[in-house]
């Protein structure tokens, strides 16, 4: 019979405070004692041991034991890497000068736009253009960046080529836009050939838009005309709408319609107007 067994390890003494390492297990075999004196040893299992104890038919203590071993190495903790401070706010910004010759304007999928009634915007020659037709409907041509947050700047330097005159051109920067399928909305500001600055509410369906010009505080003009190299500006903080020519604000309006969506470009013409007179060369867009 069995009375007691005793572990290697002391199985009954308190236990070890916890400690990082790799323990490495032995198993050994089990022995049969009668006190000290071993009767039998090399016994696969502890049942074995047992099982022979109990065929020697004879009242007596027995004691089966075992020689397991256990090494440990203990392991190094390792100096933590510092996590790399993030930008403060999130901010996120783009650039560029249009350097690639595109249609639809993509660069690597910085910009977008769904399939629908609008039309793609065009790059070539360090311009950005549109494509739009010219039966003056509301096909206007846009192109959204993603990934800004709901506060957002963009601005964007304009070159107006020979042959490009009258009020039948249109350049367009965006404010918390987005599009699907079947709709566009969002925040347009509109530079017009003549000078005018305005604002359009696009609140969705093909020529669902609204524009604000009896809400101005800032009242537009049209002495000067756009000209090569003029830098246009739009901003939106909060339900604040805000637009510049050559760092001259020509438009302020509250509006509180969208909260969140992409900053953009876009253009238009109407009869008389030809796509690539009036254009882009380059746009900066941030956000906080």
């Amino acid at each position: 019979m069995r009375s007691s067994f005793i572990l290697g390890l002391a199985a009954m003494a308190a236990a070890p405070a916890a400690f990082a390492g790799t323990a490495a297990v032995t198993r050994g075999t089990w022995d049969l004692y009668d006190g000290s004196a071993a009767v039998q040893t090399g016994f696969a299992s502890e049942q074995a041991c047992i099982d022979d104890a109990a065929r020697r038919n004879i009242t007596r203590t027995y004691t089966c034991r075992t020689r397991t071993t256990v090494a440990v190495t203990q392991e190094t903790t390792p100096t933590p890497t510092p996590t790399p401070t993030p930008p403060p706010g999130g901010a996120v910004s783009y650039s560029t000068n249009f350097d690639l010759t595109e249609y639809p304007i993509s660069e690597g999928g910085r910009w977008s736009k769904a399939n629908n009634a609008w039309t793609y915007v065009r790059t070539a020659n360090g311009q950005a253009y549109g494509t739009n037709g010219v039966t003056n409907s509301y096909d206007d041509s846009v192109a959204f960046l993603s990934g800004f947050g709901p506060d957002q700047t963009i601005e964007a330097v304009v070159q107006v080529n020979p042959g490009t005159v009258g009020p039948t051109h249109e350049v367009e920067l965006w404010l918390r836009a987005r599009t699907d399928s079947n709709n566009l909305w969002g925040y347009e500001l509109c530079f017009w050939r003549n000078g005018t600055v305005q604002l359009g509410v696009w609140n969705g369906p093909f020529g669902d838009v609204i524009s604000m010009d009896s809400n101005q505080s800032i009242p537009w003009t049209q002495a000067s005309a756009l000209k090569t190299g003029d830098r246009i500006k739009a901003q939106v903080i909060g339900n604040s709408i805000k637009a510049w020519i050559n760092d001259v604000l020509k438009l302020h309006v509250v509006h509180n319609q969208y909260t969140t969506g992409q900053p953009g470009i876009g253009f238009f013409i109407r009869p008389g107007g030809s796509n690539n007179l009036i254009t882009l060369t380059s746009v900066k867009a941030s956000s906080n």
